[in-house]
């Protein structure tokens, strides 16, 4: 039985987790296990920025086999300024909490460690005990089925950490942000992916690995998780099983913008296709809809390790649009859909002048779908003609309109409630 202060810390939401049919039928998703006694033992300051190391102590309901000790540092804001946003950083297997937070400061253009000014940064420790080494993933395959229906003691950890941070700073639940390199990125496939209602996006480097996203999302509905940014490189031995990964998010109508190229296991993505390096990840709001592009005739064919299916050496896959929310009432939804503008890439490439998708809308807040119901939709490109139709959503709820033409200048879809 699960403690006042365990009941505290639950949110409650409809949200089918992991694999078995018992984490399927849950009604409610921990964003927390315990209270662990979070000891504050330095403060400095780097760059101007105030950094809090923070120590504490394994606690039972994380589940370890031996009580163990951590750290990890926050950045909180001046002034302790309320509702602003979190982000979130995993480092990777050469790093540490400390040597994460370092190259933070010394290379500010690698956004997966480096926090805005106008956030507050959480930097995360598991090198310290390496019975979290890949941030769980290797616990959960030591476990043989042990972690299929619930989280392991890494995992427990890291969500408590993050549930707290939240807590200590006020944070914006609605604009928490999680990224990571390589064994990070891993992590934050694993822990992150499935956590929609925790995290508005996640954006992730060089990934090493799929096991712990395959293991806590793929097979299995995740109802509206967090927009993804993925860069990868098919050069690099730890690319393999990307293509699972792109395979698992197109069959689910799940969101990515995925970009790849031959540049090896770098921790910069400075080489990257420039519209998903300019993508607005940290300006999603976890209390918005967002749109999911699919059959999108801008998309390349990511070819996997060493090409071995084949495809562009270089590509994209999603990150040439863009999208504005105008109004999500119950009777009518309305979102801009636009292709990015390439006078604003950095460097400048060249944008196709239009591009055919089809658009799923997940995330909807007061307009709400159901399954097997008919919507009436509308779609004017500047200067084309109108589109419109009706749309079925599946069984799950999820409405998809079918082969939109999108130009750079911003067109209006519009879902009625009513007008069949």
């Amino acid at each position: 039985m699960m403690s006042v202060i365990e009941n505290c810390l639950v949110a409650v939401v409809v949200f089918a987790l992991f694999t078995s049919t018992a984490m399927a039928e849950e009604a409610v998703a921990e964003r927390s296990f315990g209270n662990p006694k979070m000891t504050l033992v330095n403060e400095t300051e780097m760059k101007g920025r105030k950094v809090l190391r923070y120590e504490h102590e394994s606690i039972p309901e994380w589940g370890y086999a031996q009580p163990q000790e951590d750290y990890f540092y926050l950045l909180p804001l001046a002034g302790k300024p309320e509702n602003q946003p979190l982000h979130v950083v995993l480092h990777s297997a050469g790093h540490s909490g400390d040597a994460v937070l370092r190259d933070a400061f010394g290379h500010p253009d690698w956004f997966h460690y480096a926090g805005l000014e106008d956030h507050s940064v959480l930097y995360l420790d598991c090198r310290k005990n390496k019975n979290d080494w890949w941030w769980g993933a290797h616990e959960i395959k030591r476990g043989e089925g042990k972690f299929d229906t619930g989280y392991c003691p890494t995992e427990k950890r890291v969500l408590t950490t993050i549930e707290w941070a939240i807590t200590s700073c006020k944070a914006d639940r609605n604009r928490v942000y999680l990224s990571g390199i390589s064994m990070g990125g891993s992590g934050s496939l694993g822990i992150g992916m499935c956590r929609g209602d925790i995290f508005a996006a996640v954006n992730v480097a060089v990934p090493a690995g799929v096991n712990h996203i395959k293991a806590r999302m793929f097979n299995q509905k995740v109802p509206d998780p967090p927009v993804l940014v993925n860069f990868s490189a098919p050069n690099d031995g730890w690319c393999r099983g990307q293509e699972e990964l792109v395979n698992a998010f197109r069959q689910d109508k799940y969101p990515l913008i995925f970009a790849w190229g031959p540049y090896g296991h770098q921790s910069s993505v400075a080489q990257y296709h420039p519209a998903a390096l300019s993508f607005p990840w940290r300006s999603i709001r976890r209390d918005a809809a967002y749109p999911v592009f699919s059959n999108c005739s801008t998309d390349q064919k990511f070819p996997a390790f060493k090409n071995a299916l084949g495809g562009d050496p270089v590509g994209q896959i999603g990150a040439l649009l863009r999208w504005t929310n105008i109004s999500d009432q119950e009777d009518k939804f309305e979102i801009d859909l636009h292709l990015v503008n390439e006078a604003d890439l950095k460097p400048a490439v060249e944008i196709p002048t239009s591009a055919q998708t089809d658009v799923s809308l997940r995330r909807l807040q007061r307009f709400k779908t159901e399954p097997g119901k008919a919507y009436a939709w509308s779609f004017l490109p500047k200067g084309k003609a109108l589109q419109s139709g009706k749309a079925i959503a599946d069984s799950a709820g999820l409405l998809t309109i079918e082969k939109l033409s999108i130009t750079g200048e911003p067109a209006r879809l519009t879902i009625n409630r009513q007008g069949l």
